[in-house]
């Protein structure tokens, strides 16, 4: 019987309530969580006794001194990530980190450089890469089924009440402000299918008006050798909402990410209204039934999202030694972009007050 490895937590946020603790739950197989640890140490024993974790801690530093661990996952603001990363990493444990890796490429070198000095691995949760809507339409690319790409469209929308509206939330402190929560959710799935990225546009808006957000609505245009992504990130609506549609030179594919489904669009050369209401009753009918479908395999648990996909292969490659689903360097990559859009931000804008 293979070994359950053991998991020990840091932060005791909504992402742990919401997600990670419910993915390993899915996991007892192959994980157990014996530890959690907050600043907070009020919080931690709080979580720790309502998820029936039998160990609470107020640091990283007594959670490896109390706990024999595995893996590290760390879930808290990513101005910390890189200390508390290489601490677990120095310990000799695996570490799993949320996204964004960190705030500068330079700090995700640093953890880059721990894993590879003390033999771990270290994965990062780009969670939406993993959803099953974008590992097929990766597969779809793959094999030619909408021609050569040519570019994208991203548009992601979150509730003004989750960050924008919530002064003292840490995520207003980032560099970009809002653009620092969600931005790197579009800058991994960009490059997902953009070679190099060399050039970089942003236009910023406010909306809400609020003094401690400088920008709650971006447009961004990432310029790739071989195609180009542009980005839509609004923090003013009241829903939460994340689409991409992908363009080939012979179709395109339309990701719902909320609803998980996906539809291709191939090569249509009438335009006649008996063929265009062919096409839109054939998308209506596929869409009903699709949602009616995914609603049916989340409930039953058949369906998993990214990230329950990204800890089950990140368990498999430590067990099997081999490369983990997002590595350290793709988390940098990503950290690249993100400094590159911030720095337009700023720019062109100018910094905060």
């Amino acid at each position: 019987m293979a070994k359950i490895l053991k998991v020990g937590i840091v932060g005791c946020g909504g992402v742990v309530k919401h997600r990670h603790l419910p993915a390993y739950n899915k996991m007892k197989r192959k994980v157990t969580v014996p530890a959690i640890c907050d600043m907070n140490e009020s919080l931690a024993k709080e979580t720790a006794s309502t998820y029936h974790i039998p160990g609470a801690h107020a640091s990283l530093t007594q959670m490896l001194a109390a706990e024999k661990l595995d893996i590290v996952d760390i879930c808290t603001p990513p101005q910390t990530h890189a200390p508390l990363a290489v601490e677990a990493l120095e310990h000799g444990c695996h570490v799993l980190i949320e996204k964004p890796m960190a705030l500068k490429a330079s700090e995700c070198d640093r953890m880059i450089e721990a894993a590879r000095k003390n033999g771990r691995k270290i994965c990062v949760d780009h969670n939406v890469l993993f959803h099953p809507p974008f590992l097929k339409a990766k597969e779809l690319l793959a094999k030619g089924s909408i021609g050569t790409f040519t570019g994208m469209r991203i548009f992601m929308s979150d509730h003004r009440d989750k960050f924008a509206l919530r002064e003292d939330f840490w995520v207003h402190k980032l560099p970009g402000g809002l653009l620092g929560e969600s931005g790197p959710h579009a800058a991994y799935m960009s490059l997902a299918m953009l070679n190099k990225i060399n050039g970089v546009d942003i236009v910023a808006r406010s909306f809400l008006e609020h003094p401690w957000a400088q920008f709650d609505e971006f447009r961004i245009e990432l310029d790739g050798e071989n195609g180009t992504s542009s980005i839509f990130i609004s923090d003013t609506s009241n829903r939460h909402h994340c689409q991409v549609d992908i363009y080939g030179t012979e179709g395109a594919l339309h990701l719902d990410l909320n609803s998980m489904l996906l539809h291709y669009q191939g090569r249509r050369d009438s335009l006649k209204p008996v063929d265009l209401a062919r096409y839109s009753l054939g998308t209506a009918w596929r869409t009903v039934a699709g949602v009616a479908g995914n609603a049916l395999k989340v409930v039953t648990g058949s369906t998993r999202l990214g990230l329950e996909v990204i800890i089950d292969r990140f368990i498999d490659s430590i067990v099997q030694d081999s490369q983990p689903p997002v590595t350290g360097e793709e988390g940098r990559d990503t950290v690249r972009i993100m400094e590159m859009i911030v720095s337009k931000l700023h720019e062109k804008y100018g910094t905060a007050k």
